[in-house]
């Protein structure tokens, strides 16, 4: 089978290791086209030009600047937006466990996660499900409400941004949540004697 991904991750970098440091070691193997660097998360991303020069690089060992590091294939951006749920009214006292259990029973699930408070590692009362596969997302956005430790939680479509439309009053309907990595709905109170 061709290998078709030119991109790799790079994990335990030292902070010595720059975009520059990193380029010249790779381009041992083939023509490098980029390099991102994640000092704080001691990771780094290298993309060949040519796939097959990425994949001889995953079958040496690295060692750079003395120090060994861990090499293997990026995983491709894939969209995920029509594969990805959110379910909203999630009991608090519900584990990470007990709502991907419920949630495979529809699909192969790529990622389940209930968002918690930061401070406090409550339950916020939502989380997100990626499936595999378009279809098992289907499956479960074809009831609104599903019972979930007996207590009835809703689901939706998460939108990606380039869907997004815009309300009139110049935002979004949903905001882009950087720390949670999804999109939020914006949802507009009245306030009365305001307007």
């Amino acid at each position: 089978m061709k290998f078709t991904n030119p991109k790799l991750v790079i994990n335990g970098i030292s902070t010595e290791m720059d975009e520059r440091i990193l380029r010249r070691h790779f381009s041992a193997y083939g023509e490098v086209k980029h390099v991102v660097v994640d000092v704080k998360k001691a990771i780094a991303f290298v993309t060949f030009v040519d796939p097959s020069k990425a994949q001889i690089s995953l079958q040496q060992q690295h060692i750079i600047l003395g120090r060994k590091v861990e090499v293997r294939p990026a995983k491709p951006k894939v969209e995920i937006g029509k594969r990805k749920i959110f379910v909203g009214g999630l009991p608090r006292s519900i584990t990470d466990e007990e709502f991907k259990g419920y949630f495979e029973k529809f699909g192969s699930i790529v990622d389940a996660v209930v968002i918690h408070d930061k401070e406090t590692k409550r339950s916020r009362g939502f989380g997100f499900v990626t499936y595999e596969a378009e279809e098992s997302a289907n499956l479960v956005l074809r009831t609104n409400f599903h019972l979930l430790n007996n207590k009835r939680v809703e689901v939706k479509k998460v939108t990606p941004r380039q869907e997004m439309v815009p309300t009139g009053f110049g935002f979004p309907p949903y905001y882009y949540d950087p720390y949670y990595q999804t999109y939020f709905y914006v949802v507009w109170v009245p306030i009365p004697g305001f307007y």
